[in-house]
């Protein structure tokens, strides 16, 4: 297949494209190997081979136009060149339905192969497409980690401590994301704010179930994707970004710990 892109300026363009299309899949979570054959579809596609080096905080491509077939390979050498750029990336919420919507997108580019303007465009329309109602999330979010309370043996108080616990830390969560603060002090305070919450249950006196309240008002911090995708990462042979991943995963249950451990020695409780 020969490449649709074949200036200097259109490659260089659609490598940005493609490095915006990757860093994207990174920050909101997916795992390196489907940002490799996503992104590397999308390549192959307009006609060129791709190289991907992913790391934590950096990503590099390299595209060259594939060598036609009726081309002498001598020709393609001296035609032919190699684009590479290397950029970062920043950490986003995760956002499955983006993850989703970004695989479709390199489908629907290699099945319709459209020019790059429209490419662009129609990125442009996934990144910039409503997102969930923020209230309807953390709604869903506190009646989840209700429902593990109640999975747990939790009482109806204990359910609705951990419930409103729920609702507290994670606006807490989605106010400091929105300003930027470092995430795992974000994951402090939430678990803090969180297990202070459900820890006042043991004051009342309300419930017999209080230290399960308290355990499980954390829950919906526990960092499940990262540790998932660390582990996939490690089976697919990017042992680097495994190691990554799961340290981050390490240091944020970390930080849950430290907001919890916060509570304990506030209340002088065991919650064992």
């Amino acid at each position: 297949m020969e490449a649709v892109l074949n200036t200097p300026f259109d490659q260089e363009r659609f490598l940005d494209f493609l490095l915006h299309f990757a860093t994207m899949q990174t920050s909101v979570g997916v795992q390196t190997s489907r940002i490799v054959l996503n992104t590397t579809r999308i390549a192959e596609a307009y006609g060129y081979s791709v190289t991907i080096m992913l790391f934590q905080r950096n990503v590099a491509i390299s595209i060259i136009p594939r060598c036609p077939e009726k081309v002498k390979l001598s020709e393609y050498h001296k035609l032919a060149h190699t684009t590479t750029a290397l950029t970062h990336h920043s950490s986003l919420p995760l956002n499955f339905q983006l993850n989703a919507e970004l695989t479709r997108l390199s489908w629907w580019a290699k099945d319709t192969r459209p020019s790059l303007e429209v490419l662009e465009r129609r990125f442009e329309e996934v990144l910039n497409a409503p997102r969930v109602n923020r209230w309807l999330i953390l709604t869903l979010t506190g009646l989840a980690n209700a429902a593990f309370c109640r999975l747990f043996n939790g009482d109806l108080w204990a359910m609705l401590f951990v419930f409103l616990s729920t609702l507290i830390g994670f606006y807490a969560r989605q106010e400091l994301n929105k300003r930027h603060t470092y995430h795992y002090f974000v994951v402090l305070v939430a678990s803090a704010l969180s297990s202070m919450t459900a820890g006042l249950l043991i004051l009342t006196g309300l419930s017999s179930t209080p230290q399960i309240a308290l355990s499980t008002s954390v829950l919906y911090l526990i960092p499940g994707v990262p540790i998932i995708n660390g582990i996939m990462d490690f089976f697919d042979g990017y042992m680097m970004n495994g190691i990554s991943r799961l340290m981050n995963a390490l240091f944020i249950v970390g930080s849950i710990a430290i907001g919890v451990s916060v509570t304990v020695i506030l209340l002088n409780q065991n919650i064992l």
